[in-house]
């Protein structure tokens, strides 16, 4: 069991801090960028997706609690329309469960409520990106149902029917 709660801003801050590192690290390995140029690029997209940071309208940055209220981790993800049906769907920007809580079903339990969450605000389908270097991550989504759907410079987008 587990719930998410909305970030605070101080939790938000450290959020954005631990992210832009890991998703440079991301960069490096699968786009082969050098630490600079994937800091740089980074920090360029967080700033882009999230420009009104918390109160970015369609974006949620949630802590994930256990039962007893503990933070595990913490999910990302956004509503965004298809162009061609005006249907909307959720994207999967970010997870993360932290090393001392991992393997005990957290991820795949966040992956739902946020699922459950995004089909109640009417969105039909839910998408995200993993990186080739990730291959727990893909077991991980394939486990929770996603399907492979499209291959990109150093991943693949899955999606998932709601």
């Amino acid at each position: 069991m587990i719930t998410l709660r909305k970030m605070t801003e101080d939790e938000f801050r450290a959020f954005k801090k631990f992210s832009v590192v890991d998703y440079a690290s991301d960069l490096m390995k699968g786009r082969d960028m050098n630490p600079e140029q994937a800091l740089m690029e980074a920090e360029e997209e967080f700033d882009a997706d999230l420009p009104d940071g918390l109160d970015t309208e369609y974006s949620f940055m949630m802590n994930i609690e256990d039962e007893n209220e503990n933070r595990v981790g913490w999910i990302y993800f956004k509503y965004y329309a298809r162009e061609d049906d005006d249907q909307c769907y959720v994207f999967l920007e970010d997870l993360l469960i932290f090393e001392s809580e991992r393997r005990k079903g957290f991820a795949s339990a966040a992956i739902h409520e946020m699922n459950i969450l995004a089909k109640q605000d009417g969105c039909s389908s839910s998408v995200l990106f993993v990186w080739d270097h990730n291959p727990e991550g893909m077991s991980l989504y394939e486990k929770c149902g996603y399907a492979p759907y499209y291959r990109a410079e150093g991943g693949t987008y899955m999606v998932k029917e709601l």
